[in-house]
């Protein structure tokens, strides 16, 4: 008894490969866009980097001599942009930079010298007789007179300012005050010799 073994598919097994097919056929075709209205979830959106055309007649007319050259100088000026205005130096300000007291012995009037010579002499006649109290009146009003005059000259002294101001342009310039109204950092202009606020 002679049994024939037949190798067939069976219709189940066939049909599902084919579904299979299908369904990997459709599922590339909707991924690279070949069916139509289908979007590519993996793909971004494309977007135009170029700027907006205005005018179709701008992008093929060529430019004039005149625009090439307005168009150069543009790019120039973007390329080196012109230097910030540098501001004045006024010749006349500047700063208070130090301030020094300085004091000045005042011209003796004689008083001193007059007063010292009396008391000196007075106090010489006193010492030894004869001769010797004359030479001794005479020494004595010699240093009375000195003493007087060195007590007048320290009593009688006054005191000046020498502020040092830094111009603007660098120069250092000395002005005599007779009072110290002025403080270091102060803004200051020379008006006719002498200082004034610049505030």
């Amino acid at each position: 008894m002679n049994t024939e073994t037949k190798n067939r598919i069976h219709p189940l097994i066939a049909g599902a490969a084919i579904a299979v097919i299908m369904v990997s056929l459709i599922g590339v075709a909707a991924i690279t866009g070949l069916i139509p209205g289908s979007r590519s979830t993996n793909s971004p959106p494309i977007t135009s980097a170029s700027p907006p055309i205005t005018s179709s007649s701008s992008s093929t007319a060529p430019l004039s001599s005149a625009e090439k050259a307005a168009a150069e100088r543009d790019a120039e000026n973007l390329a080196n942009p012109p230097p910030p205005p540098v501001a004045e130096i006024c010749e006349s300000c500047g700063r208070v930079e130090n301030i020094r007291e300085v004091k000045h012995a005042a011209k003796t009037s004689g008083v001193g010298i007059a007063a010292g010579a009396v008391v000196g002499g007075l106090l010489g006649n006193q010492i030894g007789s004869g001769n010797g109290r004359l030479l001794g009146t005479v020494a004595g009003a010699a240093g009375g007179g000195y003493a007087g005059n060195e007590i007048e000259k320290r009593t009688h002294t006054t005191t000046t300012y020498e502020v040092i101001v830094r111009m603007e342009n660098g120069r250092v310039r000395e002005f005599s005050e007779a009072s110290n109204a002025w403080r270091i950092g102060d803004p200051v202009r020379v008006v006719d010799g002498r200082l004034r606020s610049r505030g």
